[in-house]
């Protein structure tokens, strides 16, 4: 234990003498998620909240279809309708060269008479229907030609993924049902009126039945949504954390090029202990980084009109999942340092790596959407079963429980890590005897 202690005021030493080093440490990664997270929240969550998404809208019907079309599409609250530019309305030709042009991303094209070519359909199926009701006669129109149709052209820029242009698709075509559905309707009553002059036409039209609530299997009444601010808070925390192979592995490679290692090694202490120091001191940094950052995230973010961190009650379970994660970040930093013979070699493949694992894991997108194959190499990423570990606590209600199978993952990719230094270290010693 002498040894260990010995070996850690030396590591502690070491990082006391760079103070300007410590506190790039500590300040870097407060930055880093304070810009990420205002670049996201400006970027992508504002979709939800305000009109941010121009599309090209031209209403040739001027009629309920067209009209009502227009209504639904603004009270999405994700498009903004564009009917005029500079005073001149839009036209087919002029959104079709502004969208080929890159200008806009979408446009609906709403062709005349669409209305009144649904309305004689219609009319034209009632008309069948009652017939057969009140003459007794089915075949009375039977030979009357129903097979006029209406297009309505949605236009889209090849820059839209296919998942968008189908949500909108989707969302248009629900539109349309509900306005044809509500003039079958109005259209039915009209014939009746005919037939029945004592009917009076309903004031008020359909009222929808089925209503499709958001709720969260957690139970909580006021389930906490996931802002750029929970998912980027945790993400960069273990970014930051993983980073640390920087220093760690030059560290490492410092001591084996100046002989302190050497030195070290001529006292009866084994590579594990002088790694487990390592391990303690960086450790305590790694921890300093995850506080800093969560404070950042309460308190920091919403001086900027960002939602605060919302960090649940599971304390302790967070805690241990800062260690552990951690724990997972220095042990992949200290074999990053063993095996790498130059600074240069450390500092590329330890810099990649962590990029290439936070990308898979899910740190920089989230992992629904990516494809089905992505989704499977997240899972081969520590980065991922950290991440996964924070946003089960953060907004699912977990508790230690309901993480450890991340936690067991993370502490076994540290003991694999850190053994496969120290047996590396044991069969290349830094000095042939």
């Amino acid at each position: 234990m002498f040894k260990f202690f010995a070996a850690f005021r030396k590591e502690w030493l070491i990082l006391e003498r760079d103070i300007a080093g410590m506190m790039l440490l500590f300040t870097m990664p407060i930055l880093m998620v304070v810009i990420l997270t205002l670049v996201q929240e400006f970027g992508w969550n504002t979709m939800a909240n305000e009109p941010q998404m121009p599309v090209l809208f031209v209403n040739n019907d001027s009629d309920t279809v067209g009209n009502m079309m227009e209504i639904g599409l603004e009270k999405a609250k994700i498009f903004s309708l564009v009917k005029e530019i500079n005073s001149v309305p839009v036209t087919r030709e002029m959104a079709e060269m502004l969208i080929q042009q890159g200008d806009y991303q979408i446009g609906v094209i709403i062709p005349e008479n669409t209305t009144n070519t649904i309305r004689s359909k219609i009319q034209l199926m009632v008309a069948k229907t009652m017939s057969s009701l009140m003459r007794n006669d089915p075949d009375l129109l039977e030979g009357v030609p129903n097979t006029d149709s209406i297009e309505i052209v949605v236009l889209f820029d090849p820059t839209v993924k296919k998942t968008f242009q189908n949500a909108f698709l989707s969302a248009t075509r629900e539109f349309n049902s509900k306005i044809e559905a509500r003039m079958v309707f109005r259209i039915f009553q009209e014939e009746i009126q005919k037939i029945f002059p004592q009917f009076k036409i309903p004031i008020s039209d359909y009222q929808e039945t089925v209503f499709f609530t958001a709720t969260y299997p957690s139970g909580e009444e006021e389930a906490i949504y996931p802002s750029s601010t929970q998912h980027n808070v945790p993400s960069w925390a273990i970014f930051a954390m993983f980073f640390i192979v920087i220093p760690l592995s030059s560290s490492i490679i410092k001591e084996r090029d100046e002989g302190s290692l050497i030195r070290i090694m001529t006292q009866p202490v084994s590579y594990m202990t002088i790694f487990m120091a390592k391990v303690a001191v960086y450790l305590i940094v790694c921890f300093i980084q995850f506080i800093l950052m969560v404070l950042a995230g309460i308190y920091l973010l919403p001086l900027f009109n960002m939602p605060a961190l919302e960090l649940g009650h599971q304390y302790f379970a967070i805690a241990i999942m800062a260690i552990v994660s951690s724990l997972a970040a220095l042990g992949y930093g200290i074999m990053v340092g063993t095996i790498s013979k130059t600074h240069q070699q450390a500092a590329a493949f330890g810099s990649v790596s962590i990029v290439i694992l936070a990308a898979l894991g899910g740190l920089w997108v989230p992992i629904y959407l990516m494809g089905y194959s992505m989704r499977n190499l997240a899972a081969l990423s520590p980065l991922n079963w950290a991440h996964e570990g924070f946003i089960s606590l953060f907004l699912r209600g977990s508790s230690l429980a309901g993480v450890f199978p991340e936690i067991a993952k993370l502490l076994i990719f540290f003991a694999v890590t850190i053994s496969v230094a120290a047996i590396y270290r044991t069969l290349k010693p830094p000095i042939s005897t």
